[in-house]
């Protein structure tokens, strides 16, 4: 049942970041990185970056929920990540995607 309800909140975090990509017209060569930050990461990568798609996971579970999120992204063609590395800060609890390509200037 756990693992449930990480697959559905990765889905979700997937319907969200799908969304962010069509509102905001990426270009197919426009890709999203992925991150796990704490609270104080999530809030430079906002103000760096724009459009941003996080959401806050239990620090135990957010390892499962990024495999999660990255098993399920192949059923997104539109969404490109290149990189499939998720870079992962101490005291992680914010799973965040951010696009490199779109630093806010």
């Amino acid at each position: 049942m756990q693992n449930e309800s990480i697959a559905l909140q990765a889905k979700v975090f997937l319907y969200h970041l799908n969304n962010a990509n069509n509102e905001n017209g990426f270009r197919a060569k426009e890709s999203w990185k992925f991150s796990q930050v704490s609270e104080q990461g999530k809030a430079e990568i906002e103000h760096d970056f724009f459009p941003t798609v996080s959401v806050q996971v239990d620090p135990k579970k957010i390892h499962d929920f990024a495999a999660s999120v990255l098993s399920q992204l192949k059923e997104q063609p539109k969404i490109n990540v290149p990189d499939l590395n998720v870079s992962i800060q101490t005291g992680s609890e914010y799973f965040i995607a951010f696009s490199p390509d779109r630093m806010i200037r």
